[in-house]
């Protein structure tokens, strides 16, 4: 157990030494274009991963989410669905998306998916990637859009879940596909 507890301490130290090159880095005026080349990321994924940005109306720092939290947050959406809580999900909804992801709508795209694999057992793999598919660990912080993602693991299949979150955690898209859909939307 000493192993992991110094192995975890390694990873946190590391991801803390990153988070501060690449703050030194834009303080000597890199672009987030090198930044994220170097990461192996796109410059818009390195810029929602160590951006610092402030809101424009007033200087304030812009409000960062915890990962763990929307990996929770995932799973709440699908449980909703399948508890058929619409009420609930519906006050999760962005405001705009409401008038298009209405009850009905999920509802019947439920009812599609239970009969392709049965009721809902429980959630696996379920993680948060930025829009370019990078995935982000559980003790990062991140601000903007971000992808919830996670395997529904049903009586007889699975399926894919998806429910992208706008910067203030609001859903503002579901996706419900078979596991090999191909391609996917967000």
């Amino acid at each position: 157990m000493d192993e992991i507890i110094q192995a975890k301490q390694a990873v946190d130290l590391a991801r803390a030494r990153l988070e501060d090159a690449v703050h030194a880095a834009r303080a000597q005026g890199r672009s987030w274009n090198e930044i994220g080349t170097l990461l192996g990321m796109s410059r818009q994924a390195a810029f929602k991963r160590f951006g610092r940005p402030a809101d424009p109306r007033n200087g304030d720092p812009m409000t960062t989410r915890t990962i763990t939290g929307l990996i929770e947050a995932t799973e709440a959406t699908f449980r909703l669905i399948a508890d058929g809580s619409h009420d609930e999900l519906q006050a999760r909804l962005n405001p705009r998306v409401r008038e298009q992801l209405t009850p009905q709508l999920i509802g019947d795209t439920w009812v599609v998916a239970l009969g392709m694999v049965g009721e809902l057992e429980g959630f696996e793999g379920t993680h948060v990637e930025l829009h370019d598919g990078t995935p982000l660990d559980a003790d990062e912080r991140v601000i903007g859009t971000v992808i919830g993602a996670t395997v529904l693991r049903c009586e007889v299949g699975e399926l894919v879940g998806r429910v992208a979150f706008d910067e203030t955690s609001a859903i503002v898209g579901i996706l419900i596909v078979p596991i090999d859909h191909g391609p996917l939307p967000f």
